[in-house]
């Protein structure tokens, strides 16, 4: 996974947007995810994060998926609560 930040000139190659206000909606609208902005208002994003997105909305298993993958223990019902 590629943790290098994305510059300005990647994050318009992938939005095709100039103004960060406008990339955040795009992130928002496009993921679901509001990226991390600078006190500047620029936008912060690796090139991992924008591939597990990808990945996300593809429908694939994200590396996060399976590190972290736990069996939950199976619930039964013990009885009415008095």
């Amino acid at each position: 996974m590629n943790q290098r930040l994305m510059t300005e000139a990647d994050l318009y190659r992938v939005t095709k947007l100039k103004q960060n206000a406008a990339r955040v909606r795009w992130f928002m609208m496009n993921f679901g995810v509001r990226p991390v902005q600078s006190a500047d208002g620029s936008l912060t994003l690796t090139w991992g994060a924008y591939e597990i997105m990808q990945a996300r909305r593809a429908g694939g298993v994200t590396p996060t998926h399976d590190a972290h993958a736990v069996a939950r223990p199976k619930l039964v019902r013990v009885g009415r609560a008095a």
